[in-house]
């Protein structure tokens, strides 16, 4: 049984990552921490209360509140254009009798990594701000943790919020980079390989052919949220019909690494500039920098990865 903690700020590919976490066999998600991005943290909590609920996993997910805000600086609030007023598509799912924790994202990280030393995979979707908190309170818990997935940054893709830069590291660089700094099995899921990975229209008629008969809520949310994202990637990236996989594929990757070709690299994120703030610098000389070693996904077997994520409902 894999242990995976996930780390999100639940907006519409957050969700089908959540879900596909929930529903994969041999996996056991052993909390979900939020935090801001797509919504605020309360929201993304509210969220992935109804999600859980939606799911019926069969054990309990503890659900914590973190940040609402970056290290340094202010949250620039939601983008409801991308993901909905409530961060799901507008989508209105079931209200969850479970209530999150009164415990921060950050503790609820650590008791969980000292719950499971050395077994225990952190999946972080959005910004890294719980998880540089959780070190900077907690930072004995660095050789415990077993590794860290996540969805953010590019090495060679264009960025989405500047011309080199990922949404999530960018919102809040100083988190990323005290992340990388710690000495963590850390390996990165960026834009070079989620653009890569897309979700059809054709996929979601797929899943709502083959789900299993109590996963059809689920695939019945999926196909509702996807109008939003769908409508946001039209506008904004030309896509007719389809879009990328952020956020799943990081759990996908979590849990099946053959999926994705690795190279590594010491790196760093910039904390400075106005085009390069939160850019993932990734030193390939001979004589590089003094930084800790990055995974980072360079190549995706897309058609594998879209198949895995869609037969976890089917």
């Amino acid at each position: 049984m894999q242990n995976i903690l996930i780390d999100a700020d639940t907006g519409i590919d957050d969700s089908i990552a959540i879900l596909f976490a929930l529903k994969q066999p041999g996996v056991r998600v052993v909390g979900v921490t939020t935090g801001c991005g797509n919504t605020s943290a309360a929201q993304a909590a509210e969220n992935t209360l109804r999600l859980i609920h939606l799911a019926q996993p069969p054990y309990n997910v503890p659900v914590a509140i973190g940040a609402n805000a970056p290290l340094v600086g202010q949250w620039d609030g939601p983008v409801p254009h991308i993901h909905g007023n409530n961060g799901i598509g507008d989508v209105e799912l079931p209200v969850s009798p479970q209530k999150p924790l009164a415990e921060p994202a950050c503790d609820l990280i650590i008791r969980m990594v000292r719950k499971h030393p050395h077994q225990l995979t952190l999946v972080t979707l959005g910004r890294m701000t719980n998880l540089a908190l959780a070190l900077e309170k907690a930072p004995d818990i660095v050789p415990l943790v077993k590794n860290v997935v996540f969805m953010g940054g590019t090495l060679h893709h264009p960025g989405n919020v500047s011309p080199v830069c990922e949404a999530n590291l960018a919102g809040d660089p100083e988190a990323a980079d005290l992340v990388f700094r710690a000495g963590l099995d850390l390996t990165m899921v960026g834009l070079d390989v989620t653009m890569q990975v897309r979700l059809t229209a054709h996929h979601l008629d797929m899943l709502e052919k083959y789900a299993r008969e109590e996963n059809r809520p689920i695939a019945a949310y999926i196909r509702q949220a996807m109008k939003v994202y769908y409508q946001f990637n039209r506008l904004q990236n030309n896509c007719l019909d389809h879009c990328p996989v952020h956020d799943p594929l990081a759990v996908l990757a979590a849990v099946d690494p053959s999926l994705v070709t690795i190279r590594r690299a010491p790196a760093r994120v910039e904390c400075g500039g106005t085009f390069c703030r939160g850019m993932v610098v990734a030193d390939f000389r001979e004589h590089p920098i003094d930084a800790p070693y990055l995974s980072i996904c360079t190549e995706v077997d897309a058609r594998k990865a879209v198949e895995k994520l869609i037969t976890a409902f089917t």
